[in-house]
């Protein structure tokens, strides 16, 4: 990460890979700052704009499988359609009877060679030590990424 982080996010020794721990004050700002954090990762924000908006959808049997179906969609479009994205709207959180569902708006651009750099990239986002906690404080998660 080029910048010192904001003060929501820590990362977290981890050998291989990338591990963070984020805090917010509500559950979608929670993911909204997760996926943030993944992609301050990937590349310096203060590069990308937020021309193109795009809305997401996704469901999980439960938060924390909810958090990676989130993370690796939005890894998966990085990837696949070679876009960057620096702002997430997450506009709900729905839980059912055994399933979560998130929509959020994101917004981004797609990669300039010339403007970007990308850093490294995520292979994969990991179950292993994630960890969805409501605190006193709001919420917060601890994410592995497979680099």
């Amino acid at each position: 990460m080029p910048s010192a982080p904001p003060d929501w996010l820590r990362e977290i020794d981890h050998t291989g890979d990338i591990g963070l721990q984020v805090t917010a004050a509500t559950l979608p700002q929670l993911f909204e700052r997760a996926a943030l954090a993944m992609f301050r990762v990937l590349t310096d924000l203060e590069t990308v704009q937020t021309t193109d908006t795009t809305t997401i959808r996704v469901d999980g049997r439960d938060r924390v499988a909810l958090m990676v179906r989130w993370l690796s969609e939005l890894n998966y479009r990085h990837t696949v359609d070679d876009v960057l994205y620096r702002a997430f709207d997450v506009r709900s959180i729905n839980e059912a009877d055994d399933s979560f569902t998130l929509t959020a708006t994101v917004h981004g651009e797609a990669i300039d060679p010339a403007r970007h750099t990308v850093y490294t990239e995520i292979k994969a986002i990991t179950f292993h030590g994630l960890d969805i906690q409501e605190t006193d404080d709001g919420w917060g998660v601890q994410v592995i990424f497979d680099m």
